[in-house]
């Protein structure tokens, strides 16, 4: 960057969205052509794990049949050393509950896999990971294991030992058993879901099962050979539905007719078939469709001719008056072209000596850059030659948020490839909003009512009354806008489609019902308003912003709030805090009210570690809406392409038994740019979350606006990483 003197100081369904991400990305030579998805997700053989990893940014989509057993599995890996997996199983042989409200249903189960990666492979020493499967949800199929994989040419060779479901075959004891007794043995799940919870106190606990085994690089590159040792022998199956084992060898194929789709057939149990189907891409390497249906990018003007400069958009040539400065220029003709060329709506422009000031919210591209860059274009083209830099005021809700300055001399060197990214890069600052006297030429006429239409989806995931519960809407959003910071926001939905039919469960609870009410929520009226609120943002100092906010702020929750935020330019931490005084909405969310109100609020620090693999933590405490004080922790990889990939747990005052099944709430989730899906470009992202339970305990309240993400410019992390774009 260059110093200036002036700059002193969160639905798609999951199965269609990776579909769509398979088949749209483009495929990627993967170094890991060993490294495969096992029946239970994540890297491994058939029913074990191995020590390796996906390559990084991998997102796996698996199932897998092995009667009685159905699984469906989703797999991330958000570092080289990480592996995490959400999954649905479904029990064929048993019934989700009595036939009033499950009908013929199949037993469902929701969990969540972790890995680690301990040691990577060196020349004499193999790679080690410790994982643990199920540790969310009933922990029916819990287990902890440790693993070594080592590579000898076309053969990749593992090694492992497990406790619980993974080494149920107890070839060794427990060493633990000399330090206390209780790890000699490992109680068998229970069955009763309403008691669930409970697995975390057994891991480590019973005797160890090895396991281990081979994949083969056949001579055909397209297929893999899988051998294995089970640790398991189907004697102590969850819910008593013991399996019988004919060996403890498992075989299978895995057939790789391209890198993002993976078949897989063979035998387990030595008498039990086992078919699978895995669909892979990786985020991290993925880029934009957007320029397909983009506009082109305006011709920009040559500078080779010192009598001349350009006057709009389109590059017209026009005479130079003799200080170079043109013509007066047609600011809202300026206007006009940076939104319809580079997506920005200008709320004013200003000048100050040789810099020109674009004030607005960028609203079309997802990378600044490339906002930046075709605004950058239109200004050349318009502008006389005594304008030296370009600077780009971004605004949200009419609020500053930073500024990122351009040289404009550097930019056309750069188009013209005279000089490379680099050297481009130390011609742009970014500064906090600038404290200067500035003279306004434009001020662009005021939109106050604004909306749009589009359509919506919800959904309930692998719930007793259906696998999947669906519903399809028309929302109809609109805000009014009192003054540039001060809006009043609302949706209509109105139910075009749905199976809710179905939907008779309201899951047991031992708290007041904030949550588990979703079902009177979603099946009470085909017409709601799921949001109507007043907003008011502001700038309160340098580093200072504020929010305020009244009205229907959810669909189960209306009140009045506020949040503060303290965020310096250019740091990569912040800390925020937010009040709520909030009190349930009637089931057919028009203006009602019911009787339960309470007073929630968390104060949250955040904080982004490391360079090259960016980890957000934001850590929250405070108070949840069914009354229990605790913490949420919340871990996001964000990589450079703006995609990214996290979890969350939260641990209240409550005790486990209190919370019930799944013992505390958690879950993980990935977004990804809409531009990755959409030949055309988009801010908008697809976000989709997986929560193995939905329960009263650790319950926040769901704000529509927030000031960390709202300020996400004054990081300038996505405007650097992509910087590439300023000529796209």
């Amino acid at each position: 960057m260059t110093a200036r003197h002036r700059r002193r100081p969160v639905h798609l369904a999951p199965g269609l969205l990776a579909l769509a991400i398979a088949g749209s990305l483009h495929a990627q030579e993967s170094a890991h052509d060993l490294v495969t998805q096992g029946d239970w997700g994540g890297a491994g053989l058939l029913q074990t794990p191995t020590a390796r990893m996906e390559a990084e940014g991998q997102l796996s989509l698996t199932g897998s049949y092995t009667a009685p057993y159905a699984r469906y599995n989703l797999s991330m890996q958000p570092f080289p050393w990480f592996e995490g997996t959400f999954r649905y199983m479904n029990v064929n042989n048993r019934r989700y509950g009595r036939p009033s409200l499950s009908g013929d249903q199949h037993f469902k189960d929701k969990s969540i896999d972790i890995k680690v990666r301990l040691w990577e492979e060196s020349r004499h020493w193999p790679e080690i990971a410790f994982g643990m499967r199920d540790v969310g949800g009933t922990g029916l199929f819990s287990s902890e294991y440790l693993v070594a994989n080592k590579r000898f040419g076309s053969i990749d060779a593992s090694l492992g030992f497990a406790t619980g479901y993974i080494g149920n075959r107890g070839d060794i004891a427990n060493p633990l058993r000399l330090i206390d007794d209780r790890f000699e043995t490992r109680p068998i799940p229970d069955p009763d879901i309403t008691r669930a919870g409970q697995a975390g106190r057994d891991v480590f606990r019973g005797p160890i099962g090895v396991f281990g085994g081979i994949t083969w690089q056949t001579p055909l590159d397209q297929l893999l050979l899988k051998v294995e040792l089970d640790g398991n022998d189907y004697e102590r199956e969850p819910q008593g539905n013991n399996q019988r084992q004919d060996s403890p060898i498992n075989v299978g194929l895995v057939y790789r007719p391209s890198p993002n789709l993976q078949l897989t057939a063979g035998l387990e149990r030595g008498n039990t078939a086992v078919i699978g189907l895995t669909l892979t891409t990786n985020l991290a390497t993925a880029r934009s469709n957007a320029p397909i249906l983009d506009r082109p990018v305006v011709p920009l003007r040559r500078h080779a001719d010192p009598d001349a400069s350009v006057g709009a958009a389109t590059g017209a040539p026009v005479p130079a008056s003799d200080d170079g400065a043109g013509t007066d220029p047609d600011w809202a003709s300026i206007a006009a072209d940076l939104g319809q060329e580079a997506g920005i709506r200008v709320s004013r422009i200003t000048r100050r000596d040789h810099e020109v000031i674009v004030h607005g919210s960028h609203n079309r591209y997802f990378y600044p850059a490339q906002g930046i860059g075709r605004g950058a274009r239109v200004l050349d083209n318009a502008l006389g030659d005594d304008v030296a830099w370009f600077t780009f005021a971004h605004e949200r809700a009419g609020t500053p948020i930073a500024e990122t300055s351009v040289e404009r001399q550097a930019f056309a060197d750069y188009v013209d490839r005279r000089i490379d990214l680099p050297a481009f890069a130390r011609k742009v600052e970014l500064a906090p909003p600038a404290q200067q006297r500035r003279e306004e030429v434009y001020e662009a006429p005021f939109r106050r009512l604004r909306g749009s239409i589009a359509p919506g989806y919800k959904q309930v995931l692998g719930g007793p009354d259906g696998f999947i519960l669906y519903q399809l809407s028309a929302d109809f959003s609109g805000a009014y806008w009192f003054g540039r910071s001060t809006w009043l926001s609302g949706m209509v939905s109105v139910d075009i489609a749905n199976n809710f039919d179905k939907f008779r469960y309201d899951a047991p609870t031992r708290l007041p019902r904030v949550r588990t009410w979703q079902r009177q929520y979603m099946t009470t009226s085909d017409v709601t308003v799921p949001n109507l609120q007043l907003t008011t943002v502001h700038q309160l100092g340098r580093d200072w912003y504020g929010m305020a906010y009244a009205g229907y702020l959810e669909a189960m929750y209306g009140g009045v709030g506020g949040e503060l935020l303290y965020r310096p330019f250019g740091e990569q931490w912040a800390l925020g805090m937010d009040v709520n005084q909030v009190r349930q909405r009637d089931f057919d969310q028009h203006a009602g009210f019911r009787d339960y109100e309470i007073t929630t609020g968390h104060i949250t620090g955040y904080y982004t570690f490391g360079r090259k693999h960016r980890l957000q933590a934001n850590v929250s405490v405070g108070k949840y809406l069914a009354g229990d004080i605790g913490t949420t922790v919340n871990l996001t990889r964000r990589f450079d392409n703006g995609v990214t990939m996290g979890a969350y747990a939260t641990k209240t005052n409550i005790s486990s038994r209190t919370f019930g099944e799944g013992s505390f709430d958690k879950g993980i989730y990935f977004s990804i740019p809409m531009d990755f899906l959409l030949p055309r470009p988009s801010r908008a992202r697809a976000e989709i979350m997986w929560q193995p339970l939905f329960r009263d305990g650790g319950a926040k309240l769901f704000r529509t606006y927030g000031l960390y993400p709202m300020t996400g410019e004054r990081s300038g992390d996505l405007l650097l990483d992509n910087l590439e774009w300023v000529d796209r």
